[in-house]
């Protein structure tokens, strides 16, 4: 199984309401329920699932449920300095990249994991780094 890093909409749109990539991302994270992906991911991720079903919901335990389990479900890698100055070297390069997206692709071009599953268009282009949609996972069991 090759390794991979998944961003934060991932678990977000699984965890989600009704949208086209809700049942692509819930495939995902069912088969890394079963140990059949085993996902890697920034401390960010976490953080950022945390921030946005809080906001989202309004209900501070179903949030930090949810964080739980996307800590879970990943690796887990932290975020050094290293990471940092990637980050911002590839947030000048790419003009449509957020600074979070930015910090995630940095967190798998640092550790040499060379793809990143995510909704997220504008990680595309990013030199060492491919992103693979959602729905493209959702019709395969291991990633390669």
């Amino acid at each position: 199984m090759s390794r991979f890093l998944i961003d934060s909409n991932v678990v977000l749109y699984a965890v989600g309401t009704e949208h086209r990539y809700r049942e692509p991302c819930r495939h995902l994270v069912a088969l890394a329920d079963v140990g059949r992906l085993r996902p890697e991911a920034s401390v960010e991720l976490v953080q950022e699932v945390l921030w946005v079903r809080t906001r989202r919901l309004g209900d501070r335990a179903q949030a930090l449920q949810d964080a739980r389990d996307a800590r879970a479900l990943c690796v887990i890698h932290p975020v050094d300095p290293a990471d940092l100055d990637r980050a911002l070297e590839l947030f000048e390069a790419h003009a449509a990249l957020t600074p979070r997206d930015a910090l995630h692709a940095a967190t798998a071009i640092n550790r040499g994991i060379s793809q990143i599953v995510s909704a997220d268009r504008h990680l595309d282009g990013i030199t060492g780094l491919k992103r693979i949609d959602p729905v493209d996972v959702a019709t395969i069991d291991e990633l390669g």
